[in-house]
């Protein structure tokens, strides 16, 4: 296609969900005044809410927390000097699970009283958990410490040693033990906490417990022990509060603009294509893509060594998701984030729970009053969705019907008779909606077989070239995401600097 556009952009950053909008609004107050290029007609990604038949409804079933000392969001809000809009919740989340509702409260005493009540062994949950609390603690604490990490080079080891205390050191030793290990020396690994636990760590980490290294697994199973948040109106707000930060300082984002190729230009210079021909170029891009869809997008040594990285970190889950409208018959002290266990794996997708988030009643930005949105989310494998060919239309409803017959059972106050508006998505509608490859979302999952710094590199063999996002440390979610964006900011750092003066 013949380029409409040939502009030249100090930065550019490829993908606005949370990742690439941190690194943009962190470059913009440095003066670098970054382009930023989505290929929907709305930012944010996986982080971010649609419009459809009159109601908002969020891009997935997901929780918001971050905002705690320590954590990504709080330092986001901090360096840019502005407030994410959001509403406090708590408890944060209900889990329904062997005909009992378990109430994740953030109180921490509150919630190991409420696990001790529901799994039992009051001494062993008591114990397991203040050492969940430890680690999780330690771990948001170090991670707020390490920009340059994992470390890929000696300087960034000795910076490592540095910034941290020798007091944290004995936290690494979590590294190398299981979820499941842990819950074995603590006396609870009972069939029903293994599931619950499993579930969890699902959501958190796409693993499960024997999976899932205790370090990074002690943080996804605590999660609701911090803040959790709501956004009026919708994850949207979140983004277009960073998005207008970004503009005031003199950046751009650009939506509709998909981009089909990534190549270098003699003289070092980035040469980047949209769909619509528009061509921009610039010593430094950010990538804030899925590794698997890098190949797909280069050429010659890029596409060498982007293809070698999609085939080392081949495993992915994806989602199948649903947006449901009912009117508000739902007690007044229920939570709005539920996960469902099932009573038998969902036929197709082989998923044994699925996750809920409802919108805040009197949120009538999402729904009018006396309606509630409501996302639904559960695991999926990818392939198989693309491989139904005739048949995808009938698994999709047989999926949808699954799933609406489940919240009838054991959602509280959910009816068929309250049902207005409800449509399925499967891994194919997230590759056409938010291109990452196959549909794979919630990045790589968290797993033994996998040191602690093996990780897709956020600085690539490209002087220039950056990847952030849920591929690269430290993985899926909002608050995941957010920290790659603040790391690789900082890890660009010498290289922008030595581009940007040349």
């Amino acid at each position: 296609m013949t380029s409409t556009t040939d502009t030249y952009t100090n930065a550019l950053v490829i993908g606005s969900g949370m990742g690439g909008m941190t690194i943009a609004a962190l470059l913009a107050r440095d003066g670098v005044k970054p382009t930023v290029l989505e290929a929907a007609h709305v930012p944010g990604g996986c982080s971010s809410s649609f419009k459809r038949k009159g109601y908002i409804f969020e891009s997935g079933a997901t929780t918001l927390i971050g905002f705690d000392p320590n954590q990504p969001l709080h330092r986001l809000e901090s360096l840019l000097d502005i407030t994410i809009p959001r509403e406090k919740i708590s408890p944060g989340m209900s889990v329904h699970i062997n005909g009992k509702t378990c109430i994740r409260y953030e109180d921490r005493d509150a919630w190991i009283q409420e696990a001790s009540s529901v799994f039992g062994n009051a001494e062993g949950q008591a114990t397991f958990w203040k050492t969940a609390f430890e680690v999780a603690d330690t771990v948001w604490k170090v991670s707020a410490r390490n920009t340059h990490f994992p470390p890929q080079k000696v300087s960034d080891l000795f910076r490592m040693a540095i910034n941290n205390s020798p007091f944290d050191v004995p936290v690494l030793r979590h590294a190398f033990v299981s979820v499941g290990e842990m819950m074995q020396r603590h006396g609870v690994d009972t069939l029903e906490f293994r599931r619950f636990i499993d579930e969890q760590l699902m959501i958190t980490a796409q693993a499960g417990a024997d999976e899932v290294p205790f370090l990074f697994g002690a943080a996804g199973i605590t999660y609701t022990n911090y803040g959790n948040y709501y956004v009026p109106g919708g994850l949207l707000e979140m983004i277009r509060t960073i998005q207008g930060y970004i503009e005031n300082q003199g950046g751009t984002l650009k939506t509709k603009s998909r981009v089909t190729r990534i190549t270098r230009e003699e003289g070092g210079l980035f040469r980047v294509e949209t769909h619509s021909g528009d061509v921009f170029k610039s010593p430094l891009v950010y990538a804030n893509l899925p590794v698997w869809n890098m190949k797909d997008l280069t050429e010659g040594p890029m596409q060498d060594y982007f293809s070698a990285q999609s085939a080392r970190y081949d495993k992915a889950w994806g989602a199948f998701t649903m947006g449901v409208v009912t009117t508000d018959t739902y007690p007044d002290d229920m939570t709005l984030h539920h996960q469902i266990h099932l009573d038998e794996p969902m036929p197709f997708t082989g998923a044994t729970s699925f996750f809920v988030s409802i919108s805040k009643r009197g949120d009538t930005r999402r729904a009018p009053e006396g309606y509630r949105a409501m996302n639904v989310s559960t695991h999926t494998a990818t392939r198989p969705w693309f491989d139904l060919n005739g048949g995808y239309d009938q698994v999709k409803k047989a999926s949808e019907a699954f799933i609406l017959q489940a919240m009838r059972n054991k959602l509280p106050g959910f009816s068929q008779a309250a049902l207005e508006v409800s449509f399925g998505s499967t891994p194919v509608t997230w590759q056409n909606w938010v291109y990452r490859k196959e549909g794979r979302v919630g990045g790589i999952p968290q797993q033994m077989s996998r040191s602690l710094l093996d990780w897709s590199p956020a600085v690539t063999p490209f002087e220039g070239l950056f990847l952030c996002g849920d591929t690269v440390y430290p993985g899926q979610g909002i608050p995941g995401v957010t920290l790659s964006g603040i790391n690789v900011y900082y890890t660009s750092e010498k290289q922008r600097k030595k581009l940007q003066t040349n």
